[in-house]
Order: structure tokens, then sequence, then C-alpha cells
């Protein structure tokens, strides 16, 4: 069968960039046995009742290769035989009341025998023989490195089901690769970046960044030392590392400059941006778009989707990539991450296996929700520690990682950019000020403060943790301020291109020094770049009073600190939002403590992970 030798080739590439080629290979070879059979063959050519997914096409390849495997190879047979029965979606081989799904499957004989007389269509004995030998070796040279990172017996289970993700990944990839280019009648190029790409999009980032070379202010000079300190990083073998740099410190063109780095000196395949935000995700993007180029680059989130719709044949070409993630530079957002990390859709398990050989770039890790971390750091040692991964931890606000129940396990040289106490003091711009009502405020009340903040600043910017607490406020403030300023509501409730517009508009007003007075939810918080005078924050987390102030003074154009406010809402109903409350809490109790001087530095953050 044509498809499956296809398949075969396609899968062992892809299983190359984690050392599982052969198992990869056996597992294309193998994918498709069930339909050597006369009910498929009639099926095919439309002469049977027989519906679509009727047959059961995935159990004959698994079925074969687990008993006709030696003894000493039945672990790496079972896993191919996993991978095979699983390509059209994922199963629980241990159902309700210890059900064994995966026995069940491959005790089925429907057509069996008559499969098994035409298997030497598709792989003679000697051929299997030879890459189960080839298979066996790199099963066990994998299981030998999850040992060595597996803490525990818990953890070593986890890596091999990603394992087996990865692989089914690879195989549902190249299975519905190699049909679509049989069905479309085209070879469906694979976007690989070699090394003179890698040299190209270099030259553009060093083109990029002479354009700030002449600048001399402080603020300036340390970005481009936290820069040069990202590209030099490079050198160094990297698994898992941290960029520790203050708000508004540059880090996205920093952690760029070094991935493209790394790539050039260690041969990587592709660079995987991820973001929490849609806000930062879209911003960031026109600026990585710029410097790697159209071609090279595919942005994943709803918002790029919608923009496409009215172009069914641009459309198309995005779903496919984004179905594929096959090009050199990816941007995300992290829930797109996670789901190619977990999700039991075969859309989502198909990108997984291009996280391998990559250089994953985190940004505003902070942000991941505490009931991921556990599965997120688990999976981020397999993909950095078994598939090659190069992994960069990205906040000025870094998460504990390393001391929970399943850590990370972040390298020995783990800061990119070396002792990072200077960059916090240049970028020094604001003071945090708890001015916490140990009652709260009413909106009322808070309306009212911030139209205080106004008149003294000039501009101010409101972040509010619930977009209905945004509502009232701005409804609020609007009322007694529109005769003095431009008021401007922001939401994740607006069109994306609403939003754009309205946060270019603010930029615009800032910019000729003109009032302005944005109240919004936490979008706005992480990574856009924009600057007030001021800015008052309802009180959330440690993390999140220190990137609100990173939109405050960010280039250091006001040469006094400028005030960050914590006010708490007394009517602002957090709901089901437990991690705010809680941390809510604990920066309430730091701020009043008065054992910290300044709680936006990142000596503080620990000890607020901790409470």
């Amino acid at each position: 069968m044509e498809h499956c030798r296809n398949t075969s080739e396609i899968c062992a590439l892809y299983c190359k960039h984690f050392n599982a080629e052969n198992l990869g290979k056996l597992a294309g070879l193998l994918h498709d046995a069930g339909k050597l059979c006369s009910d498929f063959d009639r099926y095919i050519r439309g002469d049977s009742a027989f519906s679509r997914g009727e047959i059961d096409h995935s159990y004959a390849g698994a079925r074969f290769i687990t008993e006709t495997a030696d003894k000493e190879f039945i672990g790496t047979a079972r896993l191919i035989a996993r991978v095979i029965i699983s390509h059209h979606g994922l199963h629980d081989w241990i159902g309700e009341n210890c059900r064994d799904y995966f026995k069940e499957r491959i005790t089925n004989d429907k057509n069996y025998d008559e499969i098994k007389s035409n298997i030497e269509q598709v792989i003679s004995k000697d051929e299997l023989h030879e890459l189960l030998i080839n298979a066996d070796g790199e099963y066990k040279a994998l299981r030998l490195k999850i040992k060595g990172i597996a803490q525990k017996q818990e953890e070593a289970a986890f890596y091999m089901g990603m394992l087996e993700r990865m692989i089914e990944s690879a195989l549902i990839d190249a299975d519905r690769t190699d049909t679509a280019s049989f069905m479309s009648n085209t070879d469906i190029r694979e976007e690989s970046a070699d090394r003179e790409l890698w040299q190209t999009i270099r030259c553009n980032m060093e083109q990029k960044l002479s354009g700030f070379a002449d600048r001399t202010d402080p603020i300036s000079v340390q970005r481009q030392s936290i820069s040069e300190r990202c590209r030099d990083f490079a050198v160094n073998d990297v698994r898992i590392c941290r960029l520790i740099v203050p708000t508004g410190g540059g880090k996205t063109l920093s952690s760029l400059r070094f991935a493209i780095e790394y790539c050039i000196k260690h041969g990587m395949k592709r660079i995987m941006y991820a973001a929490p935000f849609m806000s930062i995700l879209e911003q960031n993007s026109a600026e990585i778009r710029g410097i790697v180029g159209d071609d090279n680059f595919i942005e994943h989130h709803s918002n790029a989707l919608a923009e496409k719709s009215d172009d069914n044949e641009e459309l198309l070409d995005y779903e496919l990539h984004t179905e594929r993630w096959d090009k050199p530079v990816i941007a995300a957002t992290m829930v797109q991450l996670l789901n190619s990390m977990f999700l039991g859709k075969t859309s989502s398990v198909r990108r997984f296996h291009r996280l391998a050989k990559s250089v994953m770039i985190i940004d505003e890790v902070q942000s991941l929700p505490l009931r991921c971390l556990n599965m997120f750091d688990l999976a981020v040692n397999f993909l950095s520690h078994i598939c090659g991964a190069a992994v960069v931890l990205c906040t000025a606000t870094q998460p504990i990682t390393d001391d929970v129940r399943h850590p990370m396990i972040i390298d020995e040289n783990d800061s990119m950019t070396g002792d990072y106490s200077m960059d916090f003091k240049v970028f020094r711009r604001t003071d945090i000020i708890p001015h916490i009502d140990p009652y709260g405020y009413s909106y009322e009340e808070a309306a009212d403060f911030c139209c205080q903040r106004f008149e003294a600043s000039g501009n101010l910017l409101v972040i509010v943790n619930t977009k209905a607490a945004a509502l009232n406020l701005y409804s609020l403030i609007k009322d007694k301020c529109e005769d003095k300023t431009e008021v401007i509501h922001l939401s994740t409730n607006m069109c994306p291109q609403h939003r754009r517009e309205s946060i270019d508009l603010i930029r615009s007003l800032l910019a000729e020094g003109k009032p302005v007075i944005c109240v919004t939810t936490q979008l706005i918080e992480a990574g856009v770049d924009i600057s007030f005078r001021c800015v008052v924050r309802s009180l959330a987390g440690l993390d999140n009073a220190v990137q609100a102030a990173g939109r405050c003074n960010r280039h250091g154009e006001n040469a006094d600190t400028c005030s960050v406010y914590l006010i708490k809402l007394k009517e602002e109903k957090l709901g089901s939002l437990r991690e705010i409350s809680v941390a809510q809490d604990i920066t309430q109790l730091m701020a009043e403590s008065g054992k910290y001087d300044d709680i936006s530095s990142p000596d503080c953050y620990p000890p607020f992970m901790w409470k």
C-alpha cells in the first residue's frame, strides 16, 4: 500500500527529531493494515453498505505487531500498537471497572485472517524483524532517559504517556499530510528552516535593533545590555532557563534574539512563542512577523482566524498551517499550547510533535493557572530533556517551578541575563502604593479616587479584575470626567478590531500629551507597550501589581518615579475567581506587614507564591 509507505517515511522523519525514527516508521507502515481486506476494498469502491468509520481498520496492525513480536520486544510492540489504535482518536486504555480497552481492541478478529495473509503487501517478515530490533533500541534508550529525569514512579508513567502522545502526533500528522497530498494531487511541502534561513532572520533582527543603537538614555542602554546578554547566552546547552526582565525591559525582542541565535548554533527546527493574552500576542506577533517575514510565520489564535474568514483561499491556507504548526516560527496563545500538550482532540495532538527540537518562549509564564502547574512542569521537562527543546520562561515575576510536587528541572545556569539586580534598579520607574481601605471602596468612592488621581497626573489607567467592575467604574468616571478628558473602556467583549483601534487611540492621545483615562481589565496588563503617568489597580496578586506598574512611566519619560495605587473594591464580585481572592489577601498581608520596602522587587515574589 503506497499510502502506508509514504506515511511511514513522513512519520519517521518527524520522529527522528526525538530519536524515535524506527518507532515512527513501524507505526506508519502498520497503521492502516486493517484495510487489507475485501470488506474495505468494496467500501472504497462504493460497492458495500458500510458507512464511513464503520470498518475498524486500526486494530489489525496493533494486533499483528503484538502477536508477532518476540517476547523481548513486547514493550516496544505494545507502544506502537497503542499509537496505531489511536491514530483516529485517543483512548483511555483502562476504563471504568478496570475495563481493559487495549485488550478488547487487539483481540478483535473481524477479517483478521484475511488481513494477516495480505500483510506482506505492506511489510515483509525480515523488514519487520529488522525494524523491531532498531525500534526496540530507541524505545529502551528513551525509557532510560525518562528514568533519569523521573523522581517518582507517577512521573515516569506521565513521561511515557507523553512519549506515546509524541509518536501519535507524528503519525496523525504524517497520515493526514499524505492523504491531503493525494487528494489535492500536490506534494504538500514541509516548511523547513535551515541555517541559511536563520542567518537571514538574524540579519533582519540586527537591522531592527540598529534603529535603537543611538539611544543613550539609561532605560535604552539597559535594554541593549539585556538584549546582548540574551544573544550571548545562546552558546550554552539550554534545556530550561529563565529570562527575568523588568517590565518594559524589551524581553520580546531579547528572547527572540536568543532563539534565533540558538537555532543557528544548535540546529533547532523552529521557534515557538506562546503568550497568555490575546492583546500581548497580537502586539508581539506584529513585531515577530516584521523580523522573520510572512512566509516563515504563523499566528495561531481565534482572532486571526476571524480576520481571514472573508478570503476562502487564504482561510484554507491558514487552517492548514495552524493544524500542522509547520512554519519555522509560530506564535500561539497559551491555550493553544496547552491544548497541544493535553487536549484529547486529534487536531491538537497533531501539532504536539512540532515542539520537539524547538526553542519555546513562554511569555508571562506567571499567568499560568496554579492548577495547571504540575502537569505543565512535567510536560516542559519531557519536551526539553527527552525531545531536545530549549525552553525560555519569560517574566518579571517568575513563578516557583522547582519546589512543587512535580518540579520543573531548571538548568543549573538558569538565568539568561545573569545577575539582573542592576536591570531592576535601572528600571525602577514607579512606586507601588497600597491605598487599601479596611472596608474597601464602593464603585462611587473608587471613581472619586480615580478622578482625583487623574487631576493630579493628567492621564490615568484603571485596571480591575472583572468585566462588570470595569463597566461600572467606566460609567461613573465618564459621568464625572467626560468634560475634562477622553474616557475609554477596554474589554475582551470587544471585537478584536475595535479593541486594537481603542488601544491605538489611547497611544495617540498619550503621545500628543492629551488627557485620557482608560478603564480596563488585565487584558492590557502584561506585555502591552503603553505608558501612563498614573495607574490605579484593583487589588489582586503581587504579579498583577508589578505588571500593572509596567504600564506606568514605561520608558522613563518622567524623570520622577510615578505612582501605582492598589485599592480594594468591596463591590467587585469575584465569584468563582478563587485564585484572585486568595492572591488579594496575600498581597494585602505583605503590603501591610512593613517587611518589604519595595513590593515590586523580584525578591518579594517567592514569599508571595509560598503564602
